[in-house]
């Protein structure tokens, strides 16, 4: 029995004609091909995707393992981390959801809705520089925040040596041993503090202090230039939860339901077996240990694992009713969702002249990019979601590359996700 035999007997395969229409022989084979030699190389340990048009899907298949130690084979109903992938599916879809109604204007300023940064350099920040980052926010490292070296010297460092002995990112060591702030963090529950995983609990007061650090992060000089931030979301998921006067999730929970996409949310260890919850990061950073079912961004984490920027969880199916929702132009299956204004409002680039290609919460790219005339969203766990109205086709794409460590960066530098996507559309 051939290796590759072995590799391609772990997917499951779905094939639905729509009206006639499939993916062709050589198209299936093509994607088989590509996704198994990710799988072979180590890319991740398992991986879904859906292929479809505005209709329904066309291909869903499942390749791998949950678990490096390959011991639950990747099903069709189990759930991935989404990470900013969130920013599109949740965030940008409140947004849009309460556009359509008249409760926000993405013109105000983020000091009309949020009073806490009122009087601060973030106040005149408009909720389109939010969407299109072009804030001027930067991004922060929570867990500096939050942890210190015992021995005062910095957390981290850019050479590995016996004081830095784990390799946490690209280049990056961390210190052999690290204090937590226990004022914010404890390992046991305690009255009034938020969890965050099994063994960490936060107290809420971490809300303060990341708003300050938001303030901090801000730099006038990048103000109206693209620069991606997770604090852009951030802020965008307090603006939509001030006005609704919900949380993200509770808001988001109808509109989920009525795309039928019953297996997505965020917190997913309260509506799901955790057996098909797909793991991600054993996390050093902030001594989390072994993840599943609890957000692999740090940010999100403090934020009772409910971000603007990250957090939500789903499978490959339920994203194709988003998207079909998407390529629909607001209507899933004979229900409105959105209208078609507030669809093509947030798909377009309105910088585009300023050479900047991001849409209102979309991700956009240059004409010179494979990417270009689609839009949708890229996830850091390892997961793509991309659209092309054009062409009416979408992909998903999901898999959990940080497991068991982020270090796993061959998704990511080999270009796999993209080079899958100009394959589907050459043979569209």
């Amino acid at each position: 029995m051939t290796l590759r035999f072995l590799i391609l007997s772990l997917t499951f395969l779905s094939i639905l004609p729509i009206q006639g229409r499939q993916l062709s022989d050589k198209l299936v084979r093509c994607i088989d091909s590509i996704m198994s030699a990710g799988w072979q190389k180590g890319y991740y340990p398992g991986a879904s995707i859906a292929i479809g048009n505005r209709e329904g899907i066309l291909l869903e298949k499942c390749y791998g393992y949950q678990e490096i130690e390959e011991k639950n084979a990747i099903c069709p109903e189990d759930v991935y981390d989404l990470a900013s992938c969130t920013k599109i599916v949740a965030t940008t879809l409140a947004v849009m959801h309460l556009y359509d109604r008249g409760k926000i204007d993405i013109n105000k300023r983020a000091g009309d809705y949020l009073k806490d940064f009122q009087g601060t350099v973030v106040n005149d920040i408009t909720l389109s520089q939010l969407l299109t980052h072009t804030s001027g926010l930067t991004n922060i490292q929570l867990y500096k925040l939050l942890y210190q070296n015992p021995s005062g010297a910095s957390l981290i460092s850019y050479r590995r040596s016996k004081d830095y002995p784990y390799l946490v990112d690209k280049s990056t060591y961390l210190c052999r041993e690290m204090i937590r702030d226990t004022f914010y963090l404890a390992d046991t529950p305690r009255e009034g503090f938020r969890k965050v995983c099994n063994n960490l609990y936060v107290n809420p007061a971490v809300d303060t202090l990341i708003n300050h650090a938001i303030v901090r992060s801000y730099r006038p000089a990048k103000r109206g230039r693209y620069l991606y931030s997770d604090l852009n979301f951030h802020l965008l998921k307090l603006i939509v939860e001030q006005i609704t006067g919900m949380r993200l999730d509770q808001y988001l929970r109808p509109l989920f339901a009525q795309m039928e996409m019953y297996n997505t949310g965020f917190k997913p260890l309260e509506w799901k077996d955790s057996t098909h919850i797909v793991p991600t990061e054993n996390d050093l950073l902030m001594q989390r240990g072994p993840l599943r079912g609890y957000t692999h961004d740090e940010l999100a984490a403090v934020s009772d694992n409910v971000g603007g920027n990250a957090g939500l969880f789903s499978c490959a199916s339920d994203l194709s009713h988003f998207c079909e929702m998407i390529l629909n132009q607001g209507l899933y299956r004979g229900t409105r969702i959105l209208s078609a204004r507030t669809v093509s409002l947030f798909t377009s680039t309105p910088l585009r002249p300023r050479g900047i290609y991001r849409a209102l919460g979309f991700d956009r790219r240059a004409p010179s990019s494979p990417l270009y005339d689609g839009f949708g969203h890229t996830g850091y766990t390892g997961t793509m979601i991309w659209m092309d109205p054009k062409q009416d086709l979408f992909l998903v794409f999901l898999s959990n590359r940080v497991h068991p460590t982020r270090t796993n960066r061959g998704l990511i530098t080999s270009g796999l996700r993209t080079e899958f996507w100009e394959k589907l559309k050459s043979e569209n």
